[in-house]
């Protein structure tokens, strides 16, 4: 597996399985549903150059209907980068008040793993948070006001909607 599918991954995921019999289980689609939750911003240390860089962690609450979200390892290792990511991020920067697109040098998407291993097809609903790494040397502007478009696609290809943070900064160092 390759490193640079999962640079400047973290995830968090907080999930809620119909495990009780006495439980109704939830009637989620087939299809991915997410919903913007939050987005938030601290100040790391290169590993390489030892200069500050921005990290932002995008958080999306999630519901599918079979739970197939998310690769694993070997998974990942079979997929296409750029073509096959599962976590697909769009940035766009604020110019003169009017906020477009933006493309990055160093691609932001990436691959989420698998949120649930138990390979039992059911609904799950939870959180999913996504460590975004600027590399400052791709981001040359100084307090630059972005926001992001995500969406995530399951293992079966169906894309979930496409939601939209709110604004940040960046380079503010």
């Amino acid at each position: 597996m390759s490193k640079q599918h999962f640079k400047g991954l973290i995830f968090s995921v907080v999930g809620i399985f119909s495990l009780s019999s006495c439980y109704k289980e939830p009637d989620f689609s087939l299809t991915p549903a997410i919903e913007f939750d939050s987005i938030t911003k601290d100040i790391r240390l290169d590993q390489f150059s030892g200069a500050k860089k921005d990290s932002i962690i995008v958080s999306v609450k999630f519901q599918d209907g079979d739970g197939d979200l998310g690769f694993n390892a070997e998974e990942i290792g079979s997929k296409v980068p750029q073509t096959d990511y599962n976590y697909v991020v769009k940035s766009f920067r604020k110019t003169k008040g009017v906020f477009t697109q933006f493309n990055t040098f160093e691609t932001l998407s990436g691959f989420y793993p698998r949120l649930k291993t138990d390979d039992k097809t059911g609904p799950i609903e939870g959180k999913l948070s996504y460590r975004i790494e600027i590399e400052t040397a791709f981001w040359p502007f100084k307090k630059d006001t972005v926001k992001f478009e995500v969406y995530i696609k399951d293992r079966a290809g169906n894309r979930s909607n496409t939601v939209e943070t709110t604004p940040i900064v960046l380079n503010q160092l």
